[in-house]
């Protein structure tokens, strides 16, 4: 029998997920569950993390999930997420960044505001959930965390100007928070999808047959959380090369 902790199995681990209701969010812990992982699960909305949670019964998992509602950009409201995870766990093994924000449009038309509230979320909310994170993990027994970031990162979008600087931030922040952490054996990963089809486009006119589907995005995860500890993935890029059937 495989050891939780040896990291190449998901049955056992402890596996914190933030903006864990989106397409995303959704598809990968109904993988996780399935496959054994103890979860802990935190988004913005208490009635659709309620129902994430109620959907997962499906899968069969390990025990039922921690879940508690949480503005990710709030320090007070992350802390104590993370005190109840490490109060029920007594710690945890990996951690996946999944919450963000796009707020698209021309620069001149943008307010302060929005400007704020989307690096909140993108790059406020990963280091929040960072910095509580690690202290959770303790030394000797490996950590790994996931950034979920976007090829927006690495690619210039006119349309979205301000996403592509927050989640240019989010992958510079996870490169320099590896080196940080690497000493307590925590490995850090940033995953930079294409367009993913989900209701993060809201109505805008896209063709999303073109895009990458949710469970794409979510099995490249699973494969990252899954890798030997002896093995660092420093950054996973990806898109859609064509229609999907």
């Amino acid at each position: 029998m495989v050891d939780a902790r040896d990291g190449t199995t998901l049955r056992g681990r402890r596996i914190v997920v933030t903006g864990a209701t989106g397409g995303i969010g959704t598809e990968l812990c109904t993988l996780l569950a399935r496959a054994g992982a103890r979860l802990a699960l935190t988004a913005s909305s208490p009635a659709r993390l309620a129902a994430l949670v109620s959907g997962l019964a499906r899968a069969e998992p390990a025990e039922a999930p921690i879940h508690r509602a949480a503005d990710i950009t709030d320090e007070a409201e992350v802390s104590a997420f993370f005190k109840e995870v490490g109060d029920r766990w007594g710690g945890a093994d990996a951690l996946v960044n999944l919450a963000g924000r796009a707020d698209p449009g021309r620069i001149a038309d943008t307010t302060a505001e929005a400007f704020h509230r989307g690096l909140d979320v993108n790059l406020a909310g990963t280091f929040l959930s960072c910095k509580h994170f690690v202290p959770l993990v303790h030394p000797g027994t490996g950590g790994l965390v996931v950034n979920v970031a976007s090829m927006a990162a690495k690619r210039a979008n006119p349309v979205a100007p301000l996403y592509c600087a927050a989640k240019a931030a989010v992958a510079m922040f996870s490169e320099a928070f590896a080196l940080q952490v690497r000493e307590r054996g925590i490995r850090v990963t940033t995953v930079n999808p294409g367009g993913v089809d989900t209701a993060f486009w809201g109505d805008r006119a896209v063709d999303r047959t073109r895009m990458l589907a949710a469970v794409d995005v979510a099995e490249v995860v699973v494969f990252v959380l899954t890798r030997p500890p002896y093995m660092s993935v420093h950054d996973i890029s990806f898109e859609s090369a064509g229609r999907r059937r």
